[in-house]
């Protein structure tokens, strides 16, 4: 008896160790954006944050990129809504990196990590401040 009582603890305990690595990674991953179409950002290369006034997290992203000293153009739901249909924006924040040829070099749903985010600056050929 005691052998199976200890069975089921050992199993019940993989299962419960299994849940909580399965929560905790996909907390850290967010869902991939679908593709973004450039439209006209003006100057090329540039960084383009799609925002809205009523979101919470837009304002941490806008932070990231201000304190990166990354130059960026913002453009906001509630102002400019064509742009969003124009480039396929389903939600936000969304920062998107655009080279010289208009090609995008990096989409970022949520607070963009620092690391990645320069990296895809300089790769576009932009000067960070």
């Amino acid at each position: 008896m005691n052998d199976v009582v200890a069975r089921v603890v050992v199993v019940f305990a993989i299962v419960v160790v299994a849940a909580g690595v399965a929560l905790l990674i996909g907390r850290f991953r967010k869902p991939p954006h679908p593709s973004v179409e450039v439209g006209d950002v003006g100057d090329r290369p540039g960084v383009v944050m799609f925002t809205s006034t009523t979101c919470s997290t837009c304002k941490d992203a806008i932070a990231r990129l201000e304190d990166a000293g990354v130059p960026f153009r913002e453009v906001t739901n509630d102002l400019e809504a064509q742009r969003f249909e124009t480039w396929g924006i389903v939600a936000v924040p969304v920062t998107v990196v655009v080279d010289e040829k208009s090609s995008v070099v990096a989409t970022f749903s949520g607070v963009p990590p620092i690391r990645r985010l320069r990296r895809a600056v300089l790769s576009a050929g932009i000067t960070i401040g």
